[in-house]
């Protein structure tokens, strides 16, 4: 009986599906860390919005200067990231994938997910800009409000 050597056809097909498999388990996964990877950074950059609105108008508050907190309402949230995010868009609208934009009349701030998968298949996540009233109607605060 001859001997054979190197790997069958049987083999080598048994050896190839399983590369298949694991290349498959491993894109999707790859795709899930992506989609983490966005969500993380969409929330830092809201909360850091967040936090830069309220050391404003603290700063005000501590300097005995709280008539100047409606300044923060009429400002752009994006003003009190310290940087722009990547992919700001200085338009009124997000154009493309991955970009923000912040439409002064409409007072939002407006994302559009690479990944859409990654936020419940919205195509555009949206937060309005909104001043805080005391009963007397003068400015005391501002927040960003999620729409969707």
């Amino acid at each position: 009986m001859k001997r054979q050597r190197g790997a069958s056809k049987f083999e080598f097909a048994v050896t190839v599906a399983i590369f298949g498999v694991l290349a498959a388990a491993l894109l999707v996964r790859l795709n899930a860390i992506q989609a983490e990877a966005e969500r993380t950074e969409v929330n830092l950059t809201v909360r850091n919005i967040r936090v830069g609105i309220q050391l404003a108008i603290g700063e005000r508050i501590m300097r005995g200067e709280e008539e100047r907190i409606i300044e923060v309402a009429q400002a752009s949230p994006i003003d009190f990231l310290g940087h722009r995010p990547r992919g700001f868009n200085d338009g009124r609208a997000a154009e493309a994938s991955g970009q923000w934009a912040y439409d002064p009349v409409r007072r939002e701030l407006s994302y559009l997910p690479r990944l859409p998968e990654a936020f419940a298949d919205a195509r555009e996540l949206r937060w309005r800009y909104v001043a805080r009233l005391d009963p007397s109607g003068r400015t005391v605060g501002a927040s960003l409000v999620g729409l969707n």
